[in-house]
């Protein structure tokens, strides 16, 4: 379809949007042969007048040549290109985005910036590409929980683990019907909570990436736990372990602070010692405080609870080194 002149002050932003910035001024002469050659307009220079003071209307903050003594380019975006490629390595990294979908992905932040700054970007590579999931229904399945959870209705799903070929495979044959209250990013993944059909006596979490065919049910939640906060679960479940949430003191190597207050955050109570150690006191998950204390089991000590501390001896005494 040919663009008649009523487009003109949109295919100008375009090219302001494709091709300009601070270090890529476009003169009139150029915006003149862009519009012709990319949008088949013929403009002269009072179009691109005219469609400049339109776009200054609108709130467009573009330079023009009384300013920068050259030509015209477009002094602001939505994001700026240091932002761009925060977002880009956030796709890169995340293990839930599939490596098809963030290479999709990369291209449409890519388009945020103008075409010389995207070459910048151009030989970034996926790191540790391994880790990525291999489910392609991720932002499919975030889009139906967010639907159910708003509508709180069931929903059914198949729920996916690895196999020893590396490929995801159904945990069990029946499928999963849950009540989800509330997604959450924890630990590079995404997380449903919500509460199973099989087993309604706590809040359970899936990982959204093993999720596959998903289908809301026309079958009302059970209702949310009145005390349920979403953040303050996702907070206590450490490492994402569920089950029974209580009260541990570790005894840490000072060594160990910023590692404390990077997983756990300033709301805790540590207490400072007169051998290079401190004392931390901190709520969550008993189980997964159990695993993150087994993680630097050289540097700290589990006081109590008493049920963990022997768990941790126990483990250290059954240890595969037979040592």
């Amino acid at each position: 379809m040919k663009l008649t002149a009523k487009a003109n002050t949109v295919c100008l932003l375009e090219i302001l949007k494709e091709y300009s910035d601070c270090d890529n001024i476009l003169k009139m002469k150029e915006i003149i042969e862009k519009m012709k050659y990319i949008y088949g307009l013929s403009v002269d220079r009072r179009t691109v007048y005219s469609s400049v003071a339109v776009l200054f209307e609108m709130g467009y903050d573009i330079s023009i040549p009384e300013e920068n003594g050259v030509g015209y380019y477009l002094d602001s975006r939505d994001f700026d290109s240091s932002e761009v490629r925060l977002l880009m390595d956030s796709v890169y990294s995340n293990p839930c985005i599939s490596q098809v979908h963030s290479g999709q992905l990369i291209k449409k932040l890519q388009k945020l910036l103008p075409q010389a700054k995207r070459r910048m970007y151009s030989n970034l590579t996926v790191i540790s590409s391994g880790r990525k999931t291999d489910n392609k229904e991720v932002f499919h399945n975030i889009d139906y929980l967010d639907e159910a959870i708003n509508v709180k209705r069931k929903v059914e799903f198949t729920y996916l683990k690895y196999d020893f070929d590396k490929r995801l495979k159904p945990r069990r044959t029946e499928k999963y019907i849950v009540s989800p209250y509330a997604m959450a990013a924890a630990n590079d993944r995404y997380y449903l909570l919500c509460k199973c059909d099989s087993h309604m006596s706590a809040v359970s979490q899936f990982r959204i990436d093993k999720i596959k065919d998903i289908e809301i049910l026309d079958r009302p939640c059970v209702p949310c736990p009145k005390d349920f906060s979403p953040s303050k679960y996702s907070d206590q479940a450490i490492f994402m372990y569920g089950g029974e949430v209580g009260r541990a003191v570790i005894k840490c190597d000072n060594c160990m602070l910023d590692q404390v207050i990077d997983r756990f955050g300033t709301d805790i109570k540590i207490e400072k010692n007169n051998d290079n150690t401190f004392t931390l006191t901190v709520t969550g998950s008993l189980e997964g405080l159990g695993y993150w204390a087994k993680h630097y089991i050289d540097v700290c000590e589990v006081i109590e609870p008493q049920a963990m501390r022997d768990k941790v001896i126990w483990l250290i005494k059954n240890n595969k080194y037979n040592v």
